[in-house]
């Protein structure tokens, strides 16, 4: 059967669909990032939303699969040098491995600025710049972001395998990020008495370090606990939580310890100022071991 009629597709400006930047698009975004991730080739998971980088607020702090820093910066409009001198700011700031400059239209000195940055960054760290456009057809619309700078494959490959090659731990957290040595005794107290905990409850729960916090992991590679050494008040450990702990009737597993909810996470943080404070991870464990399935995402029934 011939068609008999086509709808036509129109390119329309990102305020059309979202009213304001900061307001709605990176909310969205943050809710959307598989839309992002998918153009990028890059599984995408959110670790903060406006995360304080000195006086300035990153718009979207995030992991790939391969435990990397992400940092995404977004705004309407053409870019400016104020966002190409925030884009230089988050990355070092957050010392990302993938830095992502989202904007509606690129000047060719910016788009430039970019491909220079892939060329000379240091090994394993790579620059996209992302145009954000609405697509139309009739009453239809939808989102599409195009690439047009990417990280050098051929170099910016073999530069991030070399980097892969280092795992993260104690010694790298020292030099890399520049931990101090009394937060790192900290860390380290508070992942020996989770090991311990673990051990003690014949819990089948790993250990694995990421760039900037440890995790203790379940089946499907889910987080159950973080130690923060790096990240949001740290040192710190984080319990992962399907709600937050009122609602759900929680008494605090550390009442020596200031408890904080963080609704993006969903984590249940403890900072561990002192040495002194370690707490006994024993009842977190007994919590976690609870609300926790053995394997997959929690449900409404876990």
């Amino acid at each position: 059967m011939p068609i008999t009629s086509l709808g036509r597709l129109e390119r329309r400006p990102a305020r059309e669909a979202w009213s304001g930047e900061a307001t709605d698009f990176t909310p969205w975004l943050a809710e959307s990032l598989d839309v992002l991730g998918s153009e990028l080739g890059l599984a995408l998971t959110l670790r903060a939303r406006e995360h304080p980088v000195g006086r300035y607020y990153l718009d979207l702090l995030l992991e790939d699969a391969r435990g990397r820093t992400v940092a995404v910066e977004n705004q309407f409009g053409q870019t400016d040098h104020d966002h190409l001198g925030k884009v230089m700011t988050y990355a070092a700031g957050t010392k990302a491995d993938v830095v992502i400059w989202i904007a509606e239209t690129f000047t060719e000195e910016h788009a430039a600025a970019l491909t220079w940055l892939n060329q000379t960054s240091l090994p394993g760290v790579g620059f996209f710049g992302i145009e954000l456009e609405v697509l139309r057809i009739g009453a239809e619309q939808a989102p599409h972001f195009r690439v047009v700078v990417r990280p050098n494959e051929w170099e910016q490959q073999a530069r991030r395998e070399a980097a892969a090659r280092e795992a993260w731990g104690w010694e790298r957290y020292a030099t890399d990020l520049r931990v101090t040595s009394g937060r790192l005794a900290i860390a380290q107290a508070l992942v020996h008495g989770l090991e311990e905990a673990v051990r003690e409850r014949d819990l089948p729960w790993q250990i694995q370090f990421r760039k900037g916090y440890i995790a203790l992991q379940r089946a499907g590679g889910y987080n159950v606990a973080v130690v923060d050494v790096y990240w949001r008040q740290a040192p710190r450990l984080a319990l992962k939580l399907p709600g937050p702990p009122d609602e759900l009737g929680l008494a605090s597993p550390f009442p020596n310890l200031t408890g904080a909810w963080y609704p993006p996470e969903n984590e249940w943080g403890f900072h561990v100022p002192s040495l002194e404070l370690v707490p006994d991870a024993g009842p977190a464990m007994d919590l976690a071991a609870r609300l926790h399935p053995l394997s997959g995402p929690w449900t409404s029934s876990s």
